[in-house]
C-alpha cells in the first residue's frame, strides 16, 4: 500500500487545494454565466445571437471545467468510502491547515494512528484519481 513519493505529494497537493479548486470552478462558472452577451455577425444576414446557448455550450465543453469537476468528484467519492476519522483528518489537516501534532491533539489519536489514517486517505484518493492500481503501482 506504499505509494510512490511523487504520487503521494501530488495527491496531498490536490487535497490542500480542494477549497481553492472549488472556488476556481465557481469563478469560471460565474464568469461564463454573467459575461456580457456577444453578437455574432453572419455575412448577408446581420446579427444573430443566442447568448444562453453560447454560455451553456461554453460550460459543457470547457476542458478546464470538466477536469476540475471530475477531480473534485473523485476526491468526494474517496472521502465517502472512508471512515469518519479519515474525513476528520481531511478537514483538520487539509482544510484548516493544522500541523500533524495539532490534529493528533484535536482528534485525539496517537501519532502512529494519525500517520496510518493519513496514508490510507491519500491512498484512497490516489485510487479514485486513477494514479495507482489496487496493488499500489
Amino acid at each position: 500500500m506504499k505509494l510512490p513519493k511523487a504520487v503521494f505529494r501530488y495527491v496531498e497537493h490536490e487535497l490542500y487545494n480542494y477549497d481553492h479548486n472549488l472556488e476556481l470552478i465557481k469563478q469560471f462558472q460565474d464568469d461564463v454565466i454573467y459575461a456580457q452577451p456577444t453578437k455574432e455577425v453572419v455575412p448577408n444576414v446581420g446579427y444573430i445571437s443566442d447568448p444562453t446557448s453560447k454560455k451553456v455550450i461554453k460550460l459543457v465543453s470547457s476542458d478546464f471545467l470538466l477536469k476540475m469537476l471530475d477531480r473534485i468528484n473523485r476526491i468526494n467519492r474517496a472521502l465517502q468510502r472512508l471512515s469518519e476519522d479519515h474525513r476528520t483528518i481531511f478537514e483538520l489537516k487539509y482544510h484548516q491547515g493544522l500541523k500533524w501534532q495539532q490534529v493528533c491533539e484535536e482528534m485525539p489519536v496517537a501519532e502512529r494512528t494519525y500517520f496510518r489514517l493519513r496514508r490510507e486517505l491519500v491512498y484512497m484518493v490516489a485510487l479514485e484519481l486513477g494514479l495507482v492500481n489496487r496493488d499500489g503501482r
